[in-house]
């Protein structure tokens, strides 16, 4: 009887030692992303990639979905008082999707504060031509999902972004909340 209380105990300590609630795996950090003074764990998978302009300061891989394509996350950072407000990114973003039967996209907005910093999530579904310019000349490719978090950092507006396959941003969306809401200053 003693053996087996000891044992008990020492399944409690085990469990006891584990977090609460376990992050699914896409929100496990295995790198940091860090920008200026501050960072924000990578989620676990993302691969970092080249960033494909001078104003990308990250761009990762971010694994399909089963039946899905790879999506896309990108940091952007264009300078103190560049790349305009988060609304008139959220509404230029949203010039982009068009609905199934071709109408307009609304953007769902949410504000946050992330240590102390303004944050404003937006995000849109439907069929994404993603360019610049209001993507004159893109292709559309249907049943995307854009998420965006805007943070308002003392060096300039940071843009984080996971676009692709809706079933594939839905599969990492833990992982790209956990970027944001983990991102502080160093």
């Amino acid at each position: 009887m003693r053996s087996l209380l000891a044992a008990l105990a020492c399944s409690m300590a085990l469990l006891a030692a584990e977090p609460a609630v376990a992050q699914p795996a896409a929100a496990r950090p295995v790198a940091m992303f860090e920008f200026r003074d501050h960072a924000a764990p990578v989620p676990e998978g993302w691969e970092p990639q080249a960033p494909g302009s001078s104003f990308r300061v990250a761009q990762f891989r971010v694994p399909a979905a089963p039946g899905a394509t790879a999506a896309e996350a990108v940091a952007f950072f264009f300078g103190q008082g560049q790349g305009g407000t988060p609304a008139a990114n959220a509404a230029r973003w949203a010039s982009q999707f068009k609905r199934a039967d071709g109408g307009p996209v609304e953007p769902i907005t949410h504000a946050l504060s992330v240590a102390g910093l303004a944050v404003t999530l937006v995000e849109l579904q439907g069929s994404y031509a993603r360019g610049i310019g209001g993507a004159a000349g893109v292709a559309a490719k249907p049943d995307q999902t854009l998420l965006a978090a805007v943070i308002e950092t003392p060096h300039g507006n940071l843009t984080l972004q996971l676009h692709g396959d809706r079933a594939t941003v839905e599969q990492h969306r833990a992982g790209f909340m956990a970027l944001v809401r983990g991102f502080r200053q160093r």
